[in-house]
């Protein structure tokens, strides 16, 4: 298994939203007989006339709960438009920014090598700077 750490690109879970929950979340957002107001656009629905969804005021997406406050009756259309303007391009934003890749924004020696100041560059640890070569130049445009 590969074990992920959660970040704001991991979704929450999604839970199966029964008929009971489904009725009980339009119910909390009731005003009168049958009718609540789309959390999005403020105009009623109608529980049995009108085309309606339960739509997760902070998407899952960018880690909002699946709990019953999170959630609210909203038009299908209301909740299509505000998915596909608002939610999908924040999700795929926060995917782009992500955690850093286990990185300390730090440059890390690799294992067996120093820095050889004579040489102005990295070499194994197993190699000495030759008295032999001393004075000579390191480079071959460069003079004595």
């Amino acid at each position: 298994m590969i074990d992920r750490k959660a970040t704001i690109a991991d979704p929450t879970p999604r839970g199966r939203m029964s008929a009971k929950r489904r009725h009980h979340i339009f119910s909390e957002n009731c005003t009168a007989h049958h009718v609540a107001p789309c959390c999005l656009c403020g105009q009623p629905i109608h529980r049995h006339n009108d085309q309606w969804i339960i739509e997760h005021k902070r998407a899952l997406g960018l880690l909002g709960k699946d709990t019953n406050t999170n959630c609210a009756p909203a038009h299908v259309a209301c909740a299509t438009e505000k998915t596909h303007k608002h939610d999908l391009p924040m999700i795929r934003k926060a995917k782009r920014q992500g955690t850093p890749k286990q990185s300390s924004g730090r440059f890390r020696m690799p294992a067996g090598v120093v820095f050889s100041w004579k040489r102005r560059r990295y070499v194994r640890a197993d190699v000495k700077d030759s008295p032999s070569t001393e004075g000579a130049p390191t480079h071959p445009y460069q003079l004595s």
